[in-house]
């Protein structure tokens, strides 16, 4: 075991301990049956990264008045993604009852599910509880035929847009190219767009964003159906971006290509809507010029399709509390839960209806003009392998974007790895 994973692990023990001196996961601790009939208390915990928003007590709060007879305990890992897997994937490994309820990124969920970690939920996410939240964040929690998860809550890539020197934002990748280059240099810009290039996961969301805007896919089930002129075409769109783009956005993430933006410096941004309350902050350069629109198409597609991100709700597979783990996913991601999340947190709901809610669009009133871009997204590859293929799509983007490689090149070589992916772990 490597050093970050035996920290991993002692944190985890620590937190195991911590859990069993509160009586929360102890051996003696009754079932949830024998617990509700002699009217004691069953304590549940709730693994989540830190929340510096007032929404996980508030929603603590409102479910523990809703339900006396469960309590909720919040664990809190730490902020970077990448480490709260490993802990997951360390504690669950292991078969540790001490969790839950797992707060799960979009992209973990049929890992998760294909290691067998998680309950499924067919039988208490419904269908017709399915049909109230948005298809991208559903399909993304469905894998082999199950529920794994329930959404919390949503995001998906957008267009940011100078609409003091654009007044129509473009509806596809040719046109956006065009109004760059005719209005580059107008109120202060220096760059038709900035997005992020840097070899990393969101260079992977930007170019799946072009590849499935040209129609192109990446997998059909098991089957690798990347190596298209769609998907060729998609990924040629992102290079030809580089043309308009500052000289380092191979190296950029979101912050960067936000703080251009934000300086005025580019015509367009590819981003994620927590930027726009940063771009219309009091101190900010462009507060009021900024618009915000669906991602374009391709010439070879339909619709563009913005790729998925959030957050889910699952239920770990060895907890001694599933029932009352359920109540708790249950009300969080109600629309009771989901407004406290949206109105406390600021996180964009997964339920449709509170799209057209008066006071949540009260306090955020631009979430109206996401509902269309979240109707289309579509989430990454939904496979338990899907590290792995992240890995290869990062750096063969990344070296399209970089001229080290044609884009045809960059395709063929994913295909080629996702197939060998694939047959290696026997699906």
């Amino acid at each position: 075991m490597g050093k970050k994973n035996k920290i991993l692990a002692s944190i985890i023990s620590l937190a195991l301990i911590g859990t069993l001196i509160a009586g929360c996961g102890s051996n003696t601790t009754s079932s949830p049956s024998n617990n509700t009939s002699k009217n004691e208390p069953v304590t549940i915990t709730y693994s989540t990264g830190k929340d510096s928003t007032p929404a996980t007590q508030k929603l603590v709060e409102a479910f523990e008045k809703k339900y006396p007879n469960i309590k909720v305990k919040v664990q809190e890992l730490p902020n970077s993604t990448d480490d709260q897997h490993n802990s997951y994937v360390t504690a669950l490994s292991a078969g540790d009852s001490s969790i839950d309820v797992l707060a799960m990124d979009i992209i973990w969920t049929p890992e998760f599910a294909a290691a067998n970690w998680l309950l499924p939920l067919d039988d208490k996410f419904t269908k017709e509880m399915r049909d109230k939240f948005l298809p991208g964040p559903v399909e993304a929690v469905t894998y082999n035929g199950h529920v794994w998860a329930v959404p919390r809550f949503t995001d998906a890539g957008v267009l940011y847009y100078r609409k003091d020197i654009i007044n129509t934002p473009p509806k596809t990748w040719d046109e956006l190219i065009q109004m760059a280059k005719e209005n580059v240099g107008k109120g202060g810009t220096k760059y038709g767009i900035v997005f992020q290039g840097n070899q990393y996961e969101g260079l992977v969301c930007d170019a799946l964003e072009l590849i499935g805007s040209n129609g192109g896919n990446v997998l059909d089930g098991n089957k690798v159906v990347i190596d298209t002129p769609q998907a060729i075409g998609g990924l040629q769109y992102l290079v030809d971006l580089v043309k308009i783009a500052p000289p380092g956005v191979t190296t950029y993430q979101e912050e960067d290509a936000r703080n251009v933006f934000q300086q005025g410096e580019a015509i367009f941004m590819r981003n994620w809507p927590y930027a726009w309350s940063l771009l219309n902050s009091d101190d900010s350069p462009v507060k009021g010029k900024v618009g915000i629109a669906p991602i374009p198409r391709g010439k070879d597609g339909k619709v563009g399709t913005p790729v998925l991100g959030g957050w889910n709700l699952g239920i770990n597979k060895y907890s001694k509390h599933p029932e009352e783990a359920w109540k708790f996913i249950e009300f969080v991601t109600s629309e009771e839960g989901q407004k406290i999340t949206a109105l406390e947190g600021g996180n964009l709901p997964t339920i449709k209806s509170l799209y057209q809610d008066k006071e949540v669009l009260a306090k955020n009133p631009y979430w109206a003009d996401f509902y269309d871009v979240f109707i289309t997204a579509k989430p990454r590859p939904v496979s338990p392998f899907y590290p792995q293929m992240s890995d290869s799509m990062q750096i063969n983007f990344h070296k399209a974007l970089t001229g080290e490689i044609s884009p045809e090149q960059a395709v063929k070589n994913v295909a080629k790895d996702l197939d060998e992916i694939i047959k290696n772990n026997g699906k």
